[in-house]
């Protein structure tokens, strides 16, 4: 039996075909849409941003008013270094309450050195994660740091940068071409000859006798560390600097100024930004106790690694490092003009002291007219900080930024000549006994008798503790002595 269809069927069949395979096609597409999605979000959660982000992209098209597609595109963008893309999602996401959209969003704003706006953001979070009964210990770190930036911002340095040069992690400190009365650094796998990987650097004052190192411990990562020359020419016992230079965070890169007191270092404590931050102490000559380190601020410390600042005295130049806006194999050394007293920029434009705490531009730290050409020239003239140079003459003792002596035949004061011998006089009583008690020292851990030694322990303390500033002192005494002499002299001559 056959079965005949009409004319009108066929043609209500006809029209039905195209509109059922459309149909289809719709319930296939959301299918696929749907498992496009599912598997965006498993990206998301494992962390490849990068390949979960054009998922995202392709669907927030077809839906932008859709929250949670708004945060995930928001913050695959973010991770994936788009910063300015992703604070329209994300502040659409933070608008409909999505709670990682505030801490994100917050991030951003960090990042741009927004700070009071992060915190906003950051008081949002907290307040989320309150009223959801969840660990908001995150949320007040994260409010710490942005208070402590923000801060930081309000008194940035105005400082003269005068150069930077981008180079290899790994060997930065051959570039910081120090003079040699401000000591030299060094690799510290190289210095100790170790096939270790210790990220640290070895500094070695001038006269070669004491040196300060970051090293890897049990307990803290990386503690300050020093040694003194014994008289037979090899290092003495490792002394761990005392709290509070070392914490329980990470204390490395050491540098202390010709004054012996004033020491730079690098942590990554409480008190940092991001990373390593610079810090400054000094040593209370009373006490024997390093004073609470002091973070140094911006420019110098910023929400990246900052670290290795070293100041070379005689040529009134200074170095740092830091890692940021560069690869991770690479660092920038910014060569500056250190102020002899610290000059707070309070012009009152928020964008210009932004762009000075970032670095956007060392040019907009320079003085008007000024000539820093000669600078770069005589520091370009200085050979590389790890070789070996031996000044020509008996010591080096700066009297002015012009004159500099280098044996006692250059004094035309008797008296500044005998102040300064009395000062180095001390300064070798000071080496032989940290010498003596570093041995006695050494010889009371493994002592039975103890009490024998003790009372020697105590009585070389105590007489340290007398002679400590002595030299300083004295050296100062002898320069302010040589130049009233030398004006003095000056002044007969013109009459």
């Amino acid at each position: 039996m056959y079965c005949h269809i009409g004319k009108t069927e066929k043609m209500r069949l006809n029209i039905l075909k195209p509109l059922t395979v459309s149909v289809s096609l719709f319930i296939c597409s959301l299918s696929l849409w749907g498992q496009s999605l599912d598997q965006a979000r498993e990206l998301y959660k494992a962390g490849k941003f990068a390949e979960a982000k054009p998922i995202f992209e392709k669907n927030i098209r077809k839906n932008p008013s859709n929250s949670s597609l708004n945060q995930w595109y928001g913050v695959c963008l973010y991770e994936t270094g788009d910063y300015k893309g992703a604070e329209k999602y994300l502040k659409y996401a933070a608008s409909r309450n999505i709670l990682e959209s505030f801490r994100y969003l917050g991030n951003l704003y960090y990042r741009d050195y927004r700070f009071e706006e992060a915190l906003k953001q950051y008081n949002e979070y907290l307040e989320q994660l309150k009223k959801k009964k969840m660990d908001t210990a995150e949320a007040e770190k994260l409010i710490k740091d942005a208070e402590r930036a923000s801060r930081m911002l309000r008194r940035v340095e105005e400082v003269q940068i005068i150069d930077s040069l981008i180079v290899d992690k790994a060997s930065f400190f051959e570039h910081y071409k120090l003079s040699s009365e401000s000591g030299t650094l060094h690799d510290y796998n190289t210095f100790f000859n170790l096939s270790s990987k210790n990220s640290s650097t070895v500094y070695q004052n001038q006269r070669k006798d004491k040196i300060l190192y970051g090293a890897k411990t049990a307990k803290n990562g990386y503690d300050i560390m020093s040694r003194s020359k014994l008289i037979d020419d090899s290092w003495g016992e490792e002394i761990i600097l005392p709290e509070p230079v070392n914490t329980s965070a990470n204390e490395n890169y050491p540098y202390l100024l010709s004054d012996g007191t004033t020491l730079y270092f690098a942590s990554t404590g409480e008190e940092s930004l991001g990373g390593y931050d610079i810090f400054v102490t000094r040593l209370n000559l009373n006490t024997g106790n390093y004073l609470v380190p002091e973070n140094i601020g911006m420019p110098f410390n910023s929400i990246y690694n900052d670290y290795m600042l070293a100041i070379d005295e005689l040529n009134n130049v200074g170095w740092f490092v830091s890692d940021r806006f560069q690869p991770e194999d690479k660092l920038i050394i910014y060569l500056f003009i250190p102020n002899t007293e610290k000059n707070i920029y309070r012009g009152g434009d928020e964008n210009f002291a932004r762009s000075l705490a970032r670095i956007n531009s060392i040019k907009d730290s320079w003085i008007k007219g000024a000539d820093y050409k000669p600078i770069l020239e005589k520091i370009a003239r200085i050979g590389n900080s790890n070789e070996t140079r031996t000044p020509k003459g008996d010591f080096v003792f700066p009297i002015n930024n012009r004159i500099t002596y280098m044996t006692l035949k250059d004094f035309d004061s008797s008296e500044a000549r005998n102040l300064f011998i009395k000062a180095q006089d001390i300064r070798k009583s000071i080496q032989e006994t940290e010498n003596k008690l570093q041995q006695l020292r050494k010889e009371y851990r493994t002592a039975k008798n103890k009490k024998t030694i003790e009372p020697q322990i105590i009585r070389l303390e105590q007489f340290l503790l007398g002679l400590y500033g002595q030299p300083e002192e004295l050296e100062a005494r002898s320069r302010a002595e040589e130049i009233a002499y030398l004006i003095k002299m000056q002044n007969q001559k013109k009459k």
